[in-house]
């Protein structure tokens, strides 16, 4: 019996050492895929001045849902999502704690584009999989407008992973360059005229709606863990284009659900131009109806 006792124990000790060494494995390497660098080229889009470049950055800032996590005055805040992480949703302000204060063209083209802060490390929560696809001359209305916003003083801690969040970048892309890898992106240089047609409804599905609908709007995991799998956006085809913008605009399905603001940006939409609304309707219902399977429809 005090063999078996003995045995018991070593085999209890071992088993707790063996799960330490596992878990500092884990605690390191997603400390160290968090903390990893990306080199990217100088990209420095030449910034306009003029008004109505001003006015379409602060349309997408509304649009793009930049309020959304930034704040309405884009000051950020904190998330204390632990044990997944605590994240700092950054003051794109030039207040204090601000990026504004020192972001060139070229730092927010990184930012914006492909998820990497200015000292080169990958960003949580940024929607750069569909901002890569801005046009050239939206990125750089985008910017002109940002450099002009007040300043706004809200410094925050810097974002820190949980024990969770350590395991998840261990094991899958967590930030933006991770998630990007491997994406050829060939943005156009100027976007399509803002119009009720299907050119330009293609453009700014793949600004928008990608993220969450999948690139074929075809349905897709939500980019956040806790959200509910995106639908299917095919059956949007059978709506009437009056039922299509009061639930782009006001959340609202024929039906008479009340999609979830946290998970369907609507609040953001509500800024649509009708040219903008007619333009994402046109495209979708040039969806091609085949075997893909969405989930979910709305």
């Amino acid at each position: 019996m005090k063999k078996l006792l003995k045995w018991i124990s070593f085999s209890i000790g071992g088993l707790c050492l063996l799960l330490l060494l596992v878990g500092t494995a884990i605690y390191l390497t997603g400390g160290s895929k968090f903390d990893q660098k990306y080199a990217l080229p100088d990209a420095s889009p030449m910034i306009p001045s003029d008004t109505a470049s001003l006015a379409h950055g602060a349309h997408l800032v509304r649009t793009l849902g930049c309020r959304e996590c930034h704040g309405a005055d884009l000051s950020g805040t904190q998330i204390d999502a632990m044990p997944f992480a605590r994240i700092a949703v950054t003051n794109l302000t030039a207040g204090e704690g601000g990026i504004g204060q020192t972001y060139t063209p070229a730092d927010w083209e990184r930012a914006l584009r492909h998820g990497v802060n200015k000292e080169g490390r990958g960003l949580l929560m940024m929607p750069s999989t569909m901002y890569r696809n801005l046009a050239d001359n939206e990125v750089a209305a985008l910017i002109a407008y940002l450099q002009t916003i007040p300043p706004v003083d809200n410094v925050h801690q810097p974002t820190t992973l949980g024990p969770i969040g350590r395991m998840a970048i261990t094991f899958s892309p967590v930030t933006m360059p991770q998630l990007m890898a491997g994406v050829d992106v060939d943005p156009p240089d100027v976007a399509p005229a803002m119009a009720p047609t299907v050119a330009y409804g293609a453009y700014r599905a793949g600004t928008i709606c990608t993220d969450c609908h999948g690139i074929g709007l075809r349905g897709g995991p939500h980019p956040d863990p806790a959200g509910p799998y995106s639908p299917d956006l095919l059956p949007v085809r059978n709506w009437t284009l009056e039922q299509f913008a009061t639930a782009l605009r006001g959340g609202v399905t024929p039906d008479g659900r009340i999609l979830d603001p946290k998970y369907m940006p609507w609040r953001a939409f509500a800024h649509f131009t009708d040219a903008e609304v007619a333009g994402l309707y046109a495209y979708i219902r040039t969806l091609p109806n085949d075997d893909a399977t969405g989930q979910a429809g709305l």
